[in-house]
């Protein structure tokens, strides 16, 4: 009998990979998201609003009728109705409780301090004289960030008391109700590729990260080159992270900073690293994350008893343009000549306006490349990333503020994981 798929969330690449195992797929998107044609891999589509509890009623009065075998997401906004599916339905995959806790980063930080993992010094705030008190306690320079938000929005350094009420005013000009407070980490930041199989947690890849203003990435790099005690000190870390959050099935991105005091973790999310995260992964070590969290949640697949070896390197690398009305962008013919890019693309078109990068969709172009080292492979990308140029011409966009608002509504989950009155 033919096994039936439900996709929430509109990552067109989730539900191919379901298609590519002879899975009916059924896909759930909202209504801002639905595509002008309907992907050839979806057999059925849902148009309706996956973050509401009726949406969960729903799915399971249609599973009564036409059963599931599966519930997936990739989208970090469709993780937590997938896992509360998952759990109400009897499937494979993440629990909502584990899913939850990773959402909500506070809840995180104490999973953490209960379970004696990772110590790092963090608080909830709501006001300038939280940021206050959690600078007397711990010291300039620390991080704000929203307390569940994802793709690197929001993020601030308060780096002196001059900050305060700049970094204040801002959260509750876009509607941040409670932030999180954490101590600095100093150190390199990288991330870290895992698969849960029933508990066994496998990591499969660590990636090198930069990190560019507003601590939005500027780039990743597969593998990581790091010194072996160090690398074994990171898969150590993260597997006891993995645990102590009650990850059991499924992908896992967590990111770590290589701090003085050995590594901690920064946060960690029950999906597949974004960025194209997964595509390095792939070119590297032949393993593609979406397939395997398919086959595993239909039982299609056994688990990893090791990790794989890399055959090669592979880095993405993001250009940078002034802020303005775009009225040229070159240089991508140039890109694609190189044999090393395996893909490459812009995000503005001539006439649309480039803003400040407030998150990972803002950056205004990649390159993908290859090399037979990670090294080799890094510097390919970043030849390619420098020579796509844009001209803009220099002004604001009168909207900024609105349009963030926005987007901190639809990136900052703070609602869904019980903070009231959030977004």
């Amino acid at each position: 009998m033919e096994q039936r798929v439900l996709v929430i969330g509109d990552l067109k690449s989730t539900a191919a990979a379901a298609a590519a195992l002879g899975a009916e797929v059924w896909w759930v998107v909202r209504h801002g998201d639905v595509p002008a044609e309907r992907p050839a891999a979806v057999d059925v589509t849902l148009v309706l609003d996956y973050t509401t509890d009726s949406f969960l009623d729903l799915v399971a009065d249609l599973h009564r009728v036409r059963p599931f075998d599966a519930i997936v997401a990739t989208l970090e906004n469709a993780l937590l109705p997938a896992a509360a599916l998952t759990d109400r339905l009897g499937l494979r995959g993440p629990s909502r409780e584990a899913v939850r806790v990773l959402t909500d980063k506070w809840s995180t930080r104490k999973r953490l301090r209960e379970r004696g993992v990772s110590p790092v010094a963090a608080a909830l705030g709501r006001s300038a004289d939280d940021l206050r008190a959690f600078a007397a306690a711990h010291g300039f320079p620390f991080i704000a960030k929203p307390v569940a938000a994802t793709g690197s929005y929001g993020v601030a350094l308060v780096d002196g008391p001059e900050c305060v009420d700049a970094v204040a005013r801002r959260f509750a000009e876009v509607g941040t109700a409670t932030f999180l407070l954490e101590e600095f980490l100093d150190g390199h930041e990288i991330s870290v590729e895992s698969f849960s199989f029933d508990g066994e947690h496998v990591v499969l890849a660590l990636t090198d990260k930069l990190v560019g203003d507003g601590f939005v990435e500027a780039g990743h790099t597969v593998p990581a080159v790091l010194d072996d005690a160090v690398a074994q000190e990171v898969v150590a870390l993260v597997t006891e992270f993995l645990d102590a959050v009650g990850l059991r099935h499924g992908p896992s991105h967590v990111e770590v900073k290589l701090t003085s005091r050995g590594p901690r973790v920064v946060e960690g999310h029950a999906r597949r690293g974004g960025d194209r995260i997964n595509d390095l992964v792939r070119l590297v070590y032949g393993i593609d994350m979406e397939e395997m969290t398919v086959a595993w949640a239909l039982g299609r697949r056994g688990p990893l008893t090791a990790r794989p070896r890399a055959r090669r390197g592979a880095a993405i690398r993001f250009a940078t343009a002034g802020q303005g009305e775009v009225v040229a962008v070159d240089g991508l013919a140039q890109v694609r000549s190189d044999p090393q890019v395996v893909e490459s693309g812009v995000t503005y078109a001539v006439g649309q306006h480039i803003g400040r990068t407030r998150w990972s969709l803002d950056r205004p172009g990649f390159v993908i490349a290859v090399g037979a080292t990670a090294e080799e492979a890094a510097h390919r990308a970043e030849v390619g990333a420098a020579r796509i140029v844009y001209t803009v011409v220099h002004g604001q966009d009168d909207g900024e503020l609105a349009a963030e608002r926005v987007l901190n509504r639809e990136l900052d989950l703070a609602r869904h994981v019980g903070y009231e009155g959030a977004g």
